[in-house]
């Protein structure tokens, strides 16, 4: 697609996330973690056929920041991976703990987590040095998106394979989210995918999305789950 058709925008996404603990090659007096089963209602457990590399990375902070900080954090340090590497900002809540961290995605080796930090820490960022973690988090990570439009409201994503979204009319809770989801996955001939809630901001206008992941993505998929949301 013509890069000038792909509509470029913030917003987040929310979802429900395994979390471990990352505890070698990374800086002194820092928690960092990992979602270590990304994708787990497609995959069953965890990607099975997916190279060893880390997932989505997070590195706690002492506060949070914006995610116009940490793309400018990511502009200015000088790593080798820096042009692949995808940062947001995110918060996990484990229980009534709630904790912000930037999250790293396509990050090429553990053994660079530490210089990584190294290098956020020369800008300004101050870790965490202790989080309470527990096994699973809601995570709500601020980000950007690249949209490649492939009918009204329904959208491929441009950076990530497999990854596509449903624009909805209207606002949803999340319980008529996990409603509809269940109904699709029981109810119909739909392959197999994971999904997640979101938002984004289309102008100064909210728009609740779906994100779909699935190896079989593309429009009649995302049709199907559109019809099912705008009953």
């Amino acid at each position: 697609m013509k890069t000038d058709q792909i509509i470029r925008v913030s917003g987040a996404i929310i979802k429900e996330e395994s979390i471990v603990p990352v505890t070698a090659h990374i800086a002194s007096h820092t928690v960092v973690a990992e979602a270590d089963k990304p994708y787990s209602d497609y995959y069953g457990v965890a990607p099975f056929n997916m190279p060893v590399k880390p997932n989505s990375i997070f590195l706690f902070t002492t506060e949070y920041y914006t995610l116009e900080e940490v793309l400018r954090f990511a502009r200015l340090i000088d790593l080798c991976c820096t042009q692949q590497l995808n940062l947001a900002v995110s918060v996990l809540n484990f229980g009534n703990e709630q904790y912000p961290a930037i999250r790293v995605k396509n990050f090429p080796d553990y053994k660079m987590i530490g210089k990584l930090q190294e290098c956020l820490a020369e800008k300004g960022v101050i870790f965490a040095r202790k989080v309470s973690l527990a096994n699973k988090a809601i995570i709500r990570t601020n980000k950007c998106f690249a949209l490649e439009p492939i009918d009204e409201n329904l959208y491929l994503d441009h950076r990530q394979h497999k990854t596509g979204y449903v624009a909805l009319k209207n606002l949803i809770s999340n319980e008529y989210f996990h409603e509809v989801i269940n109904t699709i996955r029981n109810n119909t001939n739909c392959p197999l995918f994971n999904a997640a809630r979101g938002a984004i901001l289309f102008g100064d206008v909210i728009t609740d999305i779906i994100r779909v992941y699935s190896v079989h993505i593309g429009i009649d998929m995302l049709k199907l789950i559109q019809k099912h949301f705008e009953k």
